[in-house]
């Protein structure tokens, strides 16, 4: 009885710190986004939730920072713990996520342990390459599937305590990542279609007006944030725009340019053939509905993938719920041999690999950013300058970076924030090469320079204007001051 016991716990360590050792490989520094997301944290820790964007050089643009709750919480891991923390709350969350899906499909397939937990790994290290990042994404994802346990467990037991858990979901959400909130309303609306009994359907049929109450609830607990109906209509007034689908990769539809979307399509077609083949009497509407519809959304943006990689071989667990894993290798002790040897090498890996966390997220950003800023920092000591007024060109990406540093750039990857007055059409326009370079500096008057190769007009300029600081032919590189 023992060793079964001790089996049981090294089988259930090797399915979770497999996903983790992969995230450990090939997830090793932090997302860029970071860097704005703890200036916006450790400004709102220091003075409070703001109106009017603060960070930039750009004054009075109205905005929303809509994950405000994420980015102090953020701030507060990174001071206490530097970027490493950053790094083991994203290892963190990542774990709770495959828990809860190891839940959902012990639900499913009434506690078919090793189905659940093969589920688990396979979607996970399917999540892993793309969308496990330092961002609050991850956050999203847990409320997502937090979501669906709730309402699996109001069908199992017909019990509505369990429904009570969605408008604390909800406050979570809104006030964690509030772009995101509405993917509530989705998930639970396919659940409030499948309450329609019509077994010829394959509409199950439960009771709807506890679902309808709870939704309602939810809906109004939205509100409950520092940015009340702007928060919630987010999503809808910050993405769309052509100069945010032009210049973010995860915005623009799935293609096959890659080798992720590559794996991501075998995937698909794989969860296909596998519905076809699996027991149809199980199948639900929800699932369907769950399936096509953050399928359609992820082809229609690759960061909707992310949901539809969350729910997509969760059915799976319902529809092969007879089938039992172990049964591949019929002899129990090569089967107790094999969960012993693959949960003590998971852990001894896993252990290796978190104590030599990859150096390179104390490195991240670019190097050559780093230095550059660091150069900035010394000419603006050297000189006397005032950070607070200092004019700073930098583009999409290194904006955020410096923000972090405490300056106030032209641009960071808040693109929403800069669709106003049109400030990332105009740069969207410099950078295609329809504004030339001396009109747009004599608009803006900036004071440093912070250029890299992809602002190629940026980049090569010849000025007597301006005197180079920090060049960095190897990254593309430059930093550049006006003279006075």
């Amino acid at each position: 009885m023992e060793e079964k016991r001790i089996s049981s716990v090294l089988k259930y360590l090797a399915a979770f710190l497999l996903p983790t050792i992969f995230t450990l490989m090939f997830v090793g520094t932090l997302d860029n986004d970071t860097w704005f997301v703890l200036a916006e944290g450790r400004y709102i820790a220091e003075n409070g939730v703001f109106y009017t964007d603060v960070l930039s050089m750009h004054q009075g643009l109205d905005l929303t920072v809509q994950q405000y709750g994420f980015a102090v919480i953020f701030w507060w891991v990174y001071s206490a713990l530097g970027p490493v923390g950053l790094y083991l709350m994203m290892l963190g969350l990542n774990i709770l996520i495959m828990f809860l899906i190891y839940k959902i499909c012990m639900l499913l397939s009434n506690k078919n342990v090793n189905l659940s937990l093969l589920v688990m790994i396979v979607v996970d290290l399917l999540l892993i390459p793309g969308f496990v990042t330092t961002r609050a994404q991850m956050v999203s994802y847990t409320v997502f599937l937090a979501v669906i346990y709730v309402m699996e467990l109001y069908i199992k037991t017909n019990k509505m305590k369990y429904l009570w858990w969605i408008p604390v979901l909800s406050f979570i959400q809104i006030n964690m990542h509030g772009s995101l909130w509405w993917m509530i309303f989705l998930v639970m609306g396919a659940y409030f279609v499948d309450g329609i009994k019509k077994p010829k359907l394959h509409l199950q049929g439960y009771r709807k007006k506890p679902i309808v109450i709870v939704g309602l609830i939810a809906f109004l607990v939205g509100f409950l944030n520092p940015y009340g109906y702007k928060m919630v209509t987010f999503i809808f007034t910050s993405y769309g725009a052509t100069e945010i689908v032009n210049m973010v990769d995860e915005m623009r539809p799935f293609n096959l340019r890659s080798a992720y979307n590559i794996i991501l399509f075998l995937a698909i077609a794989s969860s296909m053939v596998l519905y076809l083949f699996g027991n149809k009497k199980q199948i639900r509407v929800r699932y369907i509905l769950l399936y096509l519809g953050f399928l359609a959304l992820g082809l229609n943006t690759v960061k909707g993938l992310s949901q539809f990689i969350l729910v997509m071989l969760l059915p799976m667990a319902l529809m092969y719920k007879n089938v039992r894993v172990e049964k591949v290798i019929e002899d129990a002790k090569a089967r107790r041999a094999m969960m012993t040897w693959c949960g003590i090498t998971a852990t001894c890996v896993a252990m290796v690999l978190l104590l030599t966390i990859p150096s390179s997220v104390e490195n991240h950003p670019r190097m050559a950013l780093v230095e550059a800023i660091d150069v900035l920092d010394a000419s603006v000591e050297q000189n006397g300058e005032d950070k607070d007024t200092l004019k700073i060109y930098t583009g999409y990406n290194w904006g955020g970076y410096a923000e972090y540093r405490g300056y106030k750039p032209f641009l960071d990857p808040r693109a929403e924030v800069f669709l106003k007055d049109d400030i990332l059409k105009e740069w969207n326009n410099f950078i295609l090469g329809r504004m030339e370079l001396e009109e747009f500096l004599n608009k803006y008057d900036f004071d440093y320079l912070l250029a890299d190769a992809h602002d190629a007009g940026m980049y090569k300029m010849r000025s007597e204007d301006y005197e180079v600081l920090y060049s960095n032919e190897d990254e593309g590189f430059k930093l550049l001051r006006r003279l006075k």
